[in-house]
């Protein structure tokens, strides 16, 4: 993000906070029209269950009431009842033909019924077109069919379907389901005659559920409560028992209920329902994939949308970018005009905003600087010419050395030693105080012209005072600021002597401080003059007095080295002064 410039920052950040909520909440509105559709999907699959059921039961509860007829009728159960034994032979055969042949006649009409059988202990009654044998065989290879009924104790027991294979009458298999009960003699203690038993062809279901569908891919199954198969659209699935699935059994004889189960690799979406009349349970398995094509046109309408909402984003973006950047690009246009001294440049366009208060200020900070152009222009015009006046000056200063040489030789010629020493050290006086180069002297340089001027001092006053120098370093090479001596020696002879008449002394000590590792040079400035009284000094230090050009030496080495260097003044009123300067150890 270094590296980019303003515009393109602030488009990248605009469509991130604009464009990720979008697309957060396109997001969480997918996932919650998914739930939506699930939840819908459930719901229909709950109401098409239902009306199922109740038009599975409304046929069921038909076979049973035929076959309750059978068993009310009184002349079939006398006919197979306990009581026969006594009839002849004849009269058994009779009696056989006379059920068989109400069988048949029951069958006439009753298209869904392929055919209906009575076993007793004796005999077996059929009405069946294709004989007796092809069920019979079946009916002994499920015993447990026989069991269920006895449990039903003289109420309809619906049993699963099976296939009868190919056959004389049918060259292709061919399914059904049974429901049979207890025949028992309603006329002589409800002893057991056998066992009534019709079979279903699985059209009767085919013409209810064949054309009922939840989804394109929904897949509806009807099982009794141990999960054999009664009815599935396949022909190949008849003979699947459901139990072999971890959600049958977590079905719990729920009434209704939803659940998720993956089949041959298929995931599903399962909802079941339990029928209160002979427990079978109905199915409706819908595949996550019907599910995900009823989103699929959501989901390409909010792609869409948010195609649609990210362009309009990074239009408006880039406008927005646009439009801020562009008073800031061409302010730092306008800088770099001023790099290149061009003010007369294009006026930037004002607003009231605080854009507009930005230009604002560098419109007038550009006049200042022009302004401050012309006048540093001006000042440097007015150096050069000092430069040329102070090169005409140096004149002066070498005629005032010509004639000091000369009055100092006319004094040699008569004898006046006095007099040439006094004129030799003004004259070195005045070469070190005009000497060009750095502000940096060595102690030796500094200590010669501090004696120089002492001397002069001490001619001056006759005598009423001596400058005494005790230098206690080993080297003379130290560097110490030009004229580091003059402020203070002159404060000393001018301010502390004045009221002396003789004995006064100024002592200037040149000395090392501090340890090896932090060497620091120490300059005392000694007298025993009049002193300064408390109020004076404090006045001094806090510059509202004369004598503050003895501190612009320590604002110097304060700003230059640090606060452990500078001055430091003591006095006592009357009995003298002692000024302290800090140095650096410089070679």
């Amino acid at each position: 993000m270094k590296t980019l410039n303003l515009r393109t920052k602030f488009m990248i950040i605009l469509v991130l906070f604009i464009l990720a909520p979008l697309m957060i909440f396109g997001i969480l509105f997918y996932q919650s029209s998914k739930d939506l559709v699930s939840q819908r999907t459930d719901k229909e699959s709950l109401q098409v269950l239902t009306l199922v059921n109740q038009n599975v039961n409304q046929l069921l509860k038909g076979y049973e009431s035929q076959l309750n007829d059978i068993y009310e009728h009184e002349d079939i159960i006398k006919q197979i009842s306990a009581s026969s034994e006594t009839k002849s032979g004849e009269q058994i055969i009779q009696s056989d033909d006379t059920v068989n042949r109400y069988l048949r006649d029951f069958l006439r009409g009753k298209d869904d019924l392929d055919s209906i059988y009575l076993f007793t202990l004796k005999a077996t009654y059929f009405g069946d077109f294709k004989g007796p044998n092809l069920f019979a065989h079946i009916y002994r290879d499920h015993p447990m069919w026989e069991r269920f009924i006895a449990l039903g104790t003289g109420r309809a027991v619906w049993l699963p379907s099976y296939e009868l294979p190919p056959n004389e009458y049918n060259s292709k298999p061919s399914h059904y389901f049974a429901v049979g009960m207890q025949v028992k003699d309603v006329y002589d203690s409800l002893q057991t005659l056998g066992t009534l038993i019709a079979n279903v062809k699985i059209d009767a279901l085919d013409k209810i559920i064949s054309n009922v569908q939840v989804s394109p891919n929904s897949v509806l199954l009807i099982t009794d409560h141990q999960g054999n198969l009664i009815w599935n659209r396949n022909p190949d699935a008849y003979g699947i028992n459901l139990s072999v699935y971890p959600f049958f059994n977590q079905l719990d004889q729920h009434k209704d209920g939803r659940f998720t189960q993956e089949i041959n690799g298929t995931s599903y979406r399962g909802t079941f329902l339990r029928s209160d009349y002979n427990g079978w349970y109905y199915f409706s398995f819908v595949p996550h994939s019907d599910l995900n094509e009823q989103t699929n046109d959501l989901k390409r309408f909010l792609a869409a949308t948010v195609v649609a909402f990210a362009a309009l984003f990074i239009l408006l973006a880039a406008f927005t970018s646009n439009y801020i950047t562009r008073p800031i690009r061409l302010m730092a246009l306008a800088m770099k005009q001023i790099h290149k001294d061009n003010f007369e440049m294009t006026p930037l366009s004002q607003s009231s905003d605080e854009m507009g208060m930005l230009q604002g200020a560098f419109l007038s900070m550009r006049g200042r600087i022009n302004e401050l152009i012309k006048e540093v222009r001006l000042i440097s015009n007015k150096e050069k010419e000092a430069e040329v006046r102070a090169l005409q000056a140096q004149i002066n200063p070498h005629f005032v050395y010509n004639s000091l040489d000369a009055i100092n030789w006319m004094a040699i010629e008569n004898d006046q030693t006095r007099i040439s020493r006094m004129i030799t050290s003004l004259s070195d006086i005045m070469r070190y105080a005009i000497k060009p180069g750095e502000q940096l002297v060595t102690i030796e340089e500094e200590l010669k012209w501090a004696q120089n001027y002492a001397y002069l001092q001490e001619m001056r006053f006759e005598d009423k005072f001596e400058v005494v120098f005790d230098v206690k370093i080993d080297t003379m090479d130290l560097k110490v600021p030009r004229l580091l001596f003059q402020p203070y020696l002159e404060n000393s002879i001018i301010h502390g002597m004045e009221d002396i008449d003789t004995g006064g002394v100024i002592r200037i000590t040149v000395q090392s401080t501090g340890s090896e590792d932090d060497q620091k040079l120490m300059v005392i400035v000694q007298d025993n003059g009049g002193g300064i009284s408390a109020d004076k000094l404090q006045q001094i230090k806090e510059r509202r007095s004369h004598g503050i050009g003895i501190y612009n030496l320590d604002e110097r080495l304060k700003m230059e080295y640090g606060p452990s260097y500078g001055t430091t003044i003591q006095s006592v009123y009357c009995e003298g002064t002692i000024v302290t300067i800090i140095l650096p150890y410089i070679r």
